[in-house]
């Protein structure tokens, strides 16, 4: 028989198109590897200015003190793997970033508040390190596009 735990468990993915009410803050942690989305409208092309998402990434996460270990730039869409100090350096981080990269590309640019899920190191880092090369290989046209099975039907 299966015993109930009295405290439910914390849900770790938050933002993007989840419908998650703002009552109560991000899940984030400062000892796991976090997934982090940011999803632009369709106008915008992020992949062509994808040297200039790399560089502003890497000098404000620099300055933040945040460990990125993959940034994947698609069409409408940025997937980064990062490890984070502190609630506080990620808020810093997320919303510099995303004001710089608004300020360059054009105003409305982002759709939804940023996706995070906090992931585990081991078989759930390396999937998304590999998810990211896939991603990669496809958006560059190495790779044919495949929809994921975990994705809608």
């Amino acid at each position: 028989m299966k015993q109930m735990s009295l405290i439910s468990k914390p849900n770790m993915a938050c933002g993007g198109e989840l419908n998650n009410t703002r009552q109560f803050a991000r899940t984030l942690s400062s000892r796991r590897p976090i997934h982090l989305v940011l999803k632009s409208s369709h106008s915008v092309n992020l992949f062509k200015s994808r040297l200039l998402v790399k560089s502003l990434t890497s000098r404000y996460a620099l300055r933040f003190g945040i460990k990125v270990y993959s940034t994947s730039v698609q069409r409408d869409h940025i997937h980064f793997v990062v490890k984070i100090p502190n609630r506080r350096s990620y808020v810093r981080f997320v919303r510099t970033l995303t004001a710089i990269i608004a300020r360059k590309m054009g105003r409305g640019l982002w759709k939804f508040r940023p996706f995070t899920r906090v992931s585990n190191w081991g078989r759930d880092f390396r999937g998304l390190l590999d998810y990211h090369f896939r991603n990669d290989m496809e958006v560059f046209g190495v790779w044919e596009y495949q929809r994921s099975r975990a994705g809608p039907a």
